[in-house]
């Protein structure tokens, strides 16, 4: 699973596996990975959203805290 660049001033780039049901999330601010709960449609709606860093704090990370998750960065490994 090879990350995607992104053009946001928020997220660096991001990948989705689809058997976890994760999307990952590289911000900009660090070489941090967060893991969001995200469906395939969620994950659609994420690659149409004019704004990823809107579209995280609007939907991913309330969708997050409905399902009791709570995103804990981890380091980015070997991956980019």
């Amino acid at each position: 699973m090879n990350w995607r660049r992104c053009g946001s001033a928020a997220v660096e780039a991001y990948r989705f596996d689809p058997d976890r049901g994760v999307i990952e999330l590289l911000f900009t601010d660090g070489h941090l990975v967060y893991d969001f709960p995200c469906s395939a449609m969620l994950y659609q709606e994420f690659l149409l959203a004019p704004s990823k860093g809107r579209f995280v704090n609007g939907v991913l990370r309330p969708h997050a805290e409905r399902h009791n998750w709570k995103p804990t960065p981890r380091p980015l490994s070997g991956a980019s």
